[in-house]
């Protein structure tokens, strides 16, 4: 080693030498890092740079010490895991539901006529016969009235709305409760689902857009009436869905997308969200009173 090089003494064993190597090329500071015999040295050119040298090692001693202290104070991810599926169970569920609905639709589409609204058959590539909807009543197919918002045409589809799903439903299953959160989703499924055959007619239709926009709504008159920190949204979002809302009104996507956008379902899913977030803690309003 040539004489002008300057060891550093007192190098920690566990300091970060990634973050240490990064600070002093940020500061151009020559240096070199041997390992021996399982110790770890620092050599810098220029003795000048010692003190800007001891200050780099202090920050990047300090900084490995409290993401130690983190990593030991952090839940385990079993533990996190376990804490979801107790408090979460709902949404983690419907959740699991809207993937297996898209695998569904890709993997086995021959299948997919019986979750659907009503039963199809495809007569060719531009011509679908729906059954009567009668039939899903005589036949005793109640699911259908909730399964075609499980159904999910695309990775797209699927992720918008298991994000969305992910962000309104976890707030509203901690507020509500899980049994009260199960009623919602199963209420918003069907009034979306229906909503969207009155507004189209028979036609193949799914996703959980409707019953997004329902959480969406119930949180937002919810919150109005009986503020809570769960449901303190950050205040782009509501403008944000509601433009969304209207651009697929306006028949925008359909120009650009292939298929048509359930803006039945989104409208009713509003709608009835908004309707039961008004009713919502109205026990807790009255025992304010």
């Amino acid at each position: 080693m040539s004489e002008q090089w300057s060891e550093i003494e007192g190098l920690a064993p566990n300091i970060d030498l990634d973050a240490l190597v990064i600070n002093l090329n940020r500061q151009h500071i020559g240096h070199k890092i041997i390992r021996e015999n399982g110790d770890t040295r620092l050599w810098i050119k220029d003795a000048a740079d010692m003190p800007v040298v001891l200050d780099i090692i202090s920050q990047v001693r300090r900084m490995t010490t409290i993401s130690a202290q983190e990593a030991t104070s952090r839940p385990p991810r079993e533990l996190v895991l376990r804490s979801y599926m107790v408090r979460l169970p709902i949404t983690l569920l419907a959740l699991l539901l809207c993937i297996l609905g898209t695998l569904l639709v890709t993997f086995l589409p021959d299948s997919m006529s019986l979750f659907t609204f009503q039963n199809f058959i495809i007569i060719d590539e531009r011509e679908i016969h729906f059954e009567p909807l009668s039939k899903v009543f005589e036949q005793n197919q109640w699911w259908r009235l909730v399964t075609p918002a499980f159904l999910h045409f695309g990775l797209f589809h699927i992720v918008f709305n298991g994000l969305w799903l992910w962000e309104f439903g976890r707030r509203v299953e901690l507020l509500a409760g899980s049994g009260a959160y199960l009623i919602l989703l199963s209420a918003l499924s069907i009034g979306a689902n229906v909503g969207q055959y009155l507004w189209s007619g028979p036609a193949l239709f799914g996703g959980f857009s409707g019953v997004v926009y329902g959480l969406l709504g119930y949180i937002w008159v919810r919150n109005k009436r009986i503020p809570h920190p769960l449901l303190a949204l950050p205040p782009s979002i509501f403008p944000l869905m509601i433009a969304w809302l209207v651009i697929c009104l306006l028949g925008i996507l359909d120009v650009l997308l292939q298929g048509s956008v359930a803006n039945g379902a989104h409208v009713s899913g509003l709608l009835i969200g908004m309707v039961f977030g008004a009713f919502a803690g109205q026990r807790q309003t009255e025992g304010l009173k």
